[in-house]
């Protein structure tokens, strides 16, 4: 009764046939048919030819995929079938069995389907099979190739090992003599050296020397000459004062030409510690030291930085050029401006007057040592100072120039590097130069 029961269930008469949805049009109703008996067809053909390959290859991987895709094809076409036999008969209680059963399937295929995919696409195609055969084959004829390149290179190597045997021996022989000569060499420079350490201390000897003994009889003249005119004065006449005079301030004029020389020289071969410098307190110091009378009026910026030097061979800087300044005035008010401004990597210093000028063409010729282009008799002027100048401040990496309207005034300018980095010095020339008097 159970049996009878389930199958009058699944049977179940109770529904209208699928055909009366279609009105019973014949044409709707074979379209129907027939896609379904084609679809149904199709889909029973299928497994038969998964089947027959798979049994064909038996290397084919994931068999099992197989298996289940032909399930689910018979049964997506049993479900087609049933949509024909539901056209008369209203089995939808079976046909929708079926239709569960297939859903089973196909969603237990995709299941399955899913985790095999990464390994598939893993799978070399016939196309890079053919492709990796084919390297192989190229390989295998370039290895070929090389190994008879290597027979062949064996054979050149033993031959250049023994030629390059018998050049190392040459070549070491020929390393042991450049040692020899290299250490020759570098006693040699060490000799160069020491020669030049003797020179420079003899340079030293020999300039002390020559100031004392040049100025030994020069004090002497002067000495003798001031004794004359002190107590003989009164028997010499006016030209023969003057005389006298005249050989006092020559005497005077060549010691301080001599001093001048000596500390020219020693530019740049005597070093003092370098330090910070505020060039404010500096130039004031200078100041202080030259003692400008009253009729001169002095500005100083409030700008002048605080830079790395030798803070004497500065101040010889400013005492040069303040000086010249303060002597060449040549009106009863002086003015003098010490200004400053930044130059891109640079401090541009200028020391401004009021005083008589310079004539164009001798802008750069007073900076020549021993040029000077006053006629005075002043013992002081030796033509010395700006070179002493121009000498420094180059030392240091600047530049000197001056600008100047004759008769109205002149500024001095000198650069100096923010960053100072002492350049060598240049060996000093022994040319004397000629004094151009003006």
């Amino acid at each position: 009764m159970q049996v009878e029961h389930f199958f009058n269930f699944f049977l179940s008469q109770n529904f209208i046939p699928h055909g009366h949805c279609y009105l019973w049009q014949p044409e709707l109703v074979w379209l129907h048919i027939l896609s379904d008996c084609i679809i149904s067809i199709s889909y029973y053909s299928i497994p038969l030819m998964l089947v027959y390959f798979i049994n064909k290859r038996e290397d084919v991987p994931f068999k099992n995929i197989f298996v289940l895709f032909s399930a689910f094809i018979i049964s997506c076409g049993t479900t087609h079938l049933m949509e024909i036999l539901t056209l008369w008969h209203p089995y939808y209680w079976l046909s929708g069995t079926i239709k569960a059963l297939t859903a089973i399937i196909s969603f237990y295929t995709a299941l399955t389907l899913i985790p095999l995919v990464p390994q598939a696409l893993t799978l070399p195609s016939p196309a890079q099979l053919e492709q990796a055969n084919q390297a192989l084959q190229v390989e295998i004829s370039e290895r070929k190739l090389v190994e008879n390149e290597l027979r062949q290179y064996k054979e050149r190597l033993e031959e250049l090992v023994e030629q390059r045997t018998a050049e190392l021996a040459t070549a070491n022989k020929q390393l042991q003599t450049e040692i020899v000569q290299r250490q020759k060499s570098q006693e040699r420079m060490g000799e160069l050296l020491q020669e030049l350490k003797n020179t420079n201390q003899e340079l030293n000897d020999f300039a002390y020397i020559v100031s004392h003994d040049l100025k030994a009889p020069l004090r002497g003249i002067g000495l003798l000459s001031e004794w004359l005119i002190n107590d003989y004065g009164d028997k010499f006449d006016e030209e023969g004062k003057d005389l006298i005079n005249k050989i006092i301030l020559r005497v005077k004029k060549l010691q301080n030409l001599i001093d001048s020389i000596l500390e020219y020289s020693r530019i740049g071969r005597i070093r003092e510690e370098k330090r910070e410098v505020n060039l404010q307190y500096l130039v004031s110091d200078v100041i202080e030291i030259l003692e400008p009378s009253k009729n001169i009026q002095i500005e100083v910026s409030d700008n002048l930085p605080i830079i790395y030097c030798e803070k004497t061979k500065m101040q010889q800087v400013f005492q040069n050029l303040l000086s010249n300044a303060i002597k060449f005035l040549g009106k009863p008010q002086g003015k003098i401006i010490i200004a400053c401004q930044e130059v891109a990597d640079y401090w541009q210093i200028s020391v401004t007057d009021n005083g008589i000028g310079i004539e164009e063409k001798y802008f750069t010729k007073i900076f020549q040592i021993f040029q000077k282009l006053s006629s005075t008799e002043d013992p002081t002027s030796t033509g010395i100072g700006l070179s002493i100048v121009k000498k420094i401040v180059e030392m240091y990496g600047g530049s000197t120039w001056v600008e100047s309207t004759f008769n109205q005034g002149s500024t001095f300018f000198f650069t100096i590097k923010k960053t100072l980095q002492i350049q060598p010095v240049q060996p000093v020339s022994t040319d004397v130069g000629v004094l151009l008097d003006m």
